[in-house]
């Protein structure tokens, strides 16, 4: 299952993309590769950048896809229990 954490942004597109971890950082898997089930193009290591099959490249950056709160079910009053029993 595809689960997408952050966003790759350039400037003209923004990709959702889940992170795989892997021995120089890691792989940025996106939804078609992941349907594919191909390995992912885009590689980041922390202190070299992005790759792209292997190839240094500029201008993208990772952002983290906003999470909502789950809203917790509200309490029941003392008369709801009471009613309900």
């Amino acid at each position: 299952m595809f689960n997408p954490t952050h966003l790759l942004v350039s400037r003209t597109r923004q990709t959702p993309v889940q992170l795989i971890a892997c021995e120089n950082g890691c792989k940025l898997l996106t939804e078609p590769e992941h349907q594919r089930g191909n390995e992912p193009a885009f590689e980041f290591r922390p202190r070299q950048g992005f790759f792209c099959q292997g190839i240094p490249v500029v201008g993208f950056r990772l952002e983290p896809i906003a999470v909502s709160p789950i809203a917790e079910p509200a309490a029941q009053s003392s008369e709801e229990v009471a009613e309900a029993n």
